[in-house]
């Protein structure tokens, strides 16, 4: 397996792909799908629940934007760091008067006030539920009731850092107990109807706070985390049963440590781990692929004129997109 970089962008701050499409808007602020210029003035951008649009913020509002390049504008706009999904609908937060709105699929065409006085950080939806939450309480309302159905304060197990997802009708916490204590983290799971802890990971294991994923196809929650050195170290991956929370897999990944590369973003695709890395400087420079199942390396290289350190890391089959800190997106394909 050998992949070749087919491109190098400039001045790319962010991306998203949407099946084979690439979204990327640029310092200039304008918006990109693949080599098209879409929108000048765009603030920030996400793609719909259903793939089949893309809503973004201008100076002026928020726009809709079909795949057949239509449009649907309005005049409020959105805070896009608190946007989530559920099935075809998409509910954002009016920055205008700090409350949710529904979006009628996703045309812009019907607005609810479901909470008002916002003060929540993160939103997480699945199936009829939606969950809000900030550091320490998690609230779950009903959909499309619109009623809460239960609240519960985590503040006794650490700072909720995300919600990885919902299986088995669990809903998978991730959670940081760093700080004074220096605790290490742990993982969550609430039964969805009562919000009842069902579910606490042994504190004996390695996990990252941050680089820790439900991964649907393997059933399982997958947690590596890296190490910023110079020198050789750890990176200890601990994998999770998503219905039982019996851990299958507590190890250094042996790979890593021979090649001296501390593992940074990584991300699952068809049983390969695709990675980025750190090795003989703090800032990772080094992307590659591990075989899921044997965690051997199956291909790796350095990206010597990469600019700072990596911003995003996304994947598709065949190709890899690294976006540093430079705003340079560096593309490679798989030969």
């Amino acid at each position: 397996m050998i992949y070749t970089r087919i491109d190098k962008k400039q001045n790319i701050t962010s991306l998203i792909l949407s099946d084979r499409d690439l979204i990327l808007k640029n310092k200039e602020k304008q918006l990109f799908i693949n080599e098209k210029i879409i929108y000048d003035n765009v603030d920030d951008f996400f793609i719909s629940a259903d793939n089949q649009f893309i809503l973004f913020n201008i100076i002026d509002g928020c726009i809709s934007l079909k795949k057949d390049l239509t449009f649907t504008q309005k005049s409020f706009r959105f805070f896009l760091n608190v946007t989530t999904n559920c099935n075809n609908l998409t509910f954002q937060t009016d920055i205008e008067s700090n409350t949710y709105l529904f979006l009628n699929n996703n045309k812009l065409e019907k607005e609810i006030e479901l909470i008002s006085n916002y003060n929540w950080e993160f939103i997480f939806c699945d199936h009829n539920t939606f969950f809000l939450y900030d550091k320490i309480i998690l609230k779950a309302i009903s959909y499309p009731t619109c009623k809460n159905t239960w609240k519960i304060l985590l503040q006794e197990y650490g700072e909720i850092r995300k919600i990885l997802g919902v299986t088995e009708e669990k809903l998978w916490v991730s959670i940081y107990r760093g700080g004074i204590n220096k605790d290490k983290n742990i993982l969550l799971a609430l039964d969805i109807v009562t919000g009842e802890v069902v579910y606490q990971s042994p504190s004996e294991y390695d996990l990252s706070n941050w680089f820790v994923e439900l991964i649907p196809e393997q059933n399982a929650i997958l947690s590596i985390y890296g190490k910023i050195s110079t020198h050789q170290a750890n990176s200890p991956l601990v994998e999770i049963n998503a219905t039982t929370g019996a851990v299958i897999r507590n190890q250094r990944i042996e790979s890593l440590y021979l090649e001296n590369l501390k593992i940074g973003f990584w991300k699952v695709l068809d049983n390969k781990i695709y990675f980025t890395a750190n090795k003989d400087t703090l800032h990772g420079r080094h992307i590659g692929i591990l075989d899921y199942n044997t965690l051997e390396i199956l291909w790796q290289t350095e990206i010597s004129d990469l600019r700072g350190t990596f911003k995003d890391f996304q994947v598709t089959d065949n190709k890899i997109y690294a976006l540093d800190t430079g705003n340079q997106l560096h593309i490679f394909e798989k030969e």
